[in-house]
């Protein structure tokens, strides 16, 4: 159940709509959060508040996502993924070169080891 809010104490729904004046806040008593909606839009979600509360954070995040910044968010999103890709083939380098640096290692402290017969079948 949807439970609109039309006040509250830190005077965030008359903000919201300072910069628009579709928005409206509800509680979600299903999900237990805040949602801003917009009445707009056919669909009037536009998202839920995450931190727990109508406090100030809310207004520059309904800011930071509205329609005409969807370009800069997914160029945003762009960016981290291209990171978190590069930390990723990082840490496989990594393991490959500490894995090849343990292999030099073992096969220079076993010299007296046949190397020869290690990848052929032994039959009892």
């Amino acid at each position: 159940m949807l439970i609109r809010i039309y006040e509250d104490v830190f005077n965030i729904t008359n903000r919201l709509k300072e910069i628009d004046d579709s928005y409206f806040v509800v509680y979600n008593t299903q999900k237990k959060k805040f949602e801003v909606h917009s009445s707009k839009q056919k669909n009037t979600y536009c998202l839920t508040i995450q931190n727990g509360g109508l406090d100030a954070r809310v207004v520059p995040l309904v800011l930071k996502t509205r329609r005409e910044n969807y370009q800069k968010i997914i160029d945003e999103m762009d960016r981290a993924n291209e990171e978190i890709e590069k930390e990723n083939k990082r840490k496989i380098k990594d393991l490959c070169e500490d894995k090849a640096k343990e292999m030099f290692s073992y096969a220079k402290s076993h010299d007296d080891a046949n190397f020869e017969d290690a990848y052929k079948t032994r039959w009892a």
